[in-house]
C-alpha cells in the first residue's frame, strides 16, 4: 500500500526486510557513537585541571582507564553534545520502532486482518466486548516511541550551557538521558514480544489483494503494453480501463480484464489469455524474496546467529 491505497504486490518478507534494515542502522549508529559518548571527564571546577597540578592529564587518563573509558580530550562540563547525540540516536530508534508497531497495529484492524500481535490465552481485550483482541503491545510501542522522540528537543536544548558549567542544562540533560534509556528498554521488551510472536494470515492477505479484482496489476499490464506502443500511450489506455473497472459493480462484464480484452488497442499486442495470466499478483513481486533473504542474512551476521556466514 502506498498513500493508503493498493499499489503493487509485495511479500510480507519485503516489509520485514525494511524493518531489519532500519534496526541494523540503529545498531550501527550506537556502535559508532560509543567512542564519543563513553568518555571519562575529570577537569576540575572549570575544566582547566588546575587543582591536579602538572599531572592532571595523566590523572584523567588513569581515572578513565579504570572505568573502561577514554579520557575526554577537553574535560569541559559545558560540552554535552555527545550525550545529546546519544539521545538523538535513541529518538531515531523510536521512530523505527514506532513505525513497526504502527504497521502491525494497522494490519490487525478487522478490515485488514493480515497480522496479529501475540495474545496470551485468557487476555481480556475489552471489559464489555468479549470478541476484541486489542493490540496492547503495539499501542505501548507507539506511545512509548512518541514519548522518547519528544525527549530529543530537550536534550538539544541542554547543549546550550552557559559559560563553563550550568546546573540548569545539566538537570535537563540528566532527565532526558535517564528517561530515554528507560523508554528504550520498555520499547525493546515489547517489540521483541511482538516480533517473536507475530502471527500472519496469508489467506487474508491474498483476499485483500483480490479486492480490486486485478487492478493491483495495472502497472504490470501498462509496462508490458508500453514495451509495444510506448509508455505514455499505454498508461492512458490502462488508466481508462482501471477507472472504469473501479466504478463497476462486482460481477459486471466491465471488470478490469474484460475491459482490457475488449480494447483493440490492447489485444493487438496482448492476447486475452496473457492479460488474464498477468493479473496474478504472485507473478509480480519483483525481488521481494531476494531482498528479504538478504536482510535476514545481514541480521544473522550482525548478531552472530546460526545460519549467518559472517
Amino acid at each position: 500500500r502506498t498513500h493508503g491505497q493498493h499499489a503493487v504486490p509485495v511479500t510480507f518478507g519485503l516489509k520485514a526486510a525494511a524493518w531489519i534494515d532500519a534496526l541494523l542502522r540503529t545498531r550501527q549508529r550506537l556502535r559508532q557513537v560509543e567512542e564519543r559518548v563513553f568518555v571519562g571527564m575529570l577537569g576540575g571546577a572549570a575544566g582547566s585541571l588546575a587543582g591536579f597540578g602538572r599531572q592532571g592529564l595523566e590523572l584523567q587518563a588513569e581515572y578513565a582507564a579504570r572505568l573502561g573509558l577514554a579520557p575526554m580530550a577537553v574535560p569541559s562540563r559545558a560540552l554535552v553534545d555527545q550525550q545529546a547525540e546519544y539521545v538523538s540516536i535513541l529518538g531515531l530508534f523510536a521512530g523505527s520502532a514506532g513505525l513497526i508497531g504502527r504497521e502491525v497495529y494497522h494490519l490487525m484492524r478487522t478490515e485488514y486482518g493480515e497480522a496479529e500481535e501475540p495474545v496470551l490465552p485468557g487476555t481480556v481485550g475489552s471489559s464489555t466486548m468479549p470478541q476484541k483482541r486489542n493490540p496492547f503491545l503495539c499501542q505501548d510501542i507507539i506511545a512509548g516511541a512518541a514519548r522518547l522522540r519528544a525527549l530529543v528537543p530537550l536534550a538539544m536544548e541542554a547543549v546550550q550551557t552557559e559559560h563553563e558549567a550550568d546546573r540548569t542544562t545539566a538537570v535537563m540533560l540528566r532527565d532526558a538521558v535517564q528517561r530515554a534509556c528507560v523508554a528504550t528498554g520498555e520499547i525493546l521488551i515489547r517489540l521483541r514480544q511482538v516480533l517473536r510472536g507475530l502471527k500472519l494470515f496469508p489467506a487474508r492477505m491474498r483476499a485483500n489483494l483480490d479486492l480490486g479484482r486485478g487492478l493491483i496489476m495495472a502497472e504490470s499490464l501498462m509496462l508490458a503494453l508500453g514495451a509495444k506502443i510506448g509508455r505514455q500511450q499505454a498508461h492512458d489506455i490502462v488508466y481508462d480501463a482501471a477507472q472504469a473497472a473501479d466504478k463497476a459493480d462486482e460481477g459486471d462484464e466491465g471488470d478490469f480484464a474484460a475491459l482490457l480484452a475488449a480494447d483493440p488497442r490492447v489485444t493487438a499486442h496482448l492476447p486475452p489469455e496473457r492479460i488474464r495470466a498477468m493479473l496474478a499478483p504472485e507473478g509480480y513481486t519483483g525481488l521481494s524474496g531476494t531482498l528479504a533473504r538478504r536482510a535476514a542474512e545481514r541480521a544473522r551476521r550482525a548478531i552472530g546467529a546460526p545460519g549467518g556466514t559472517g
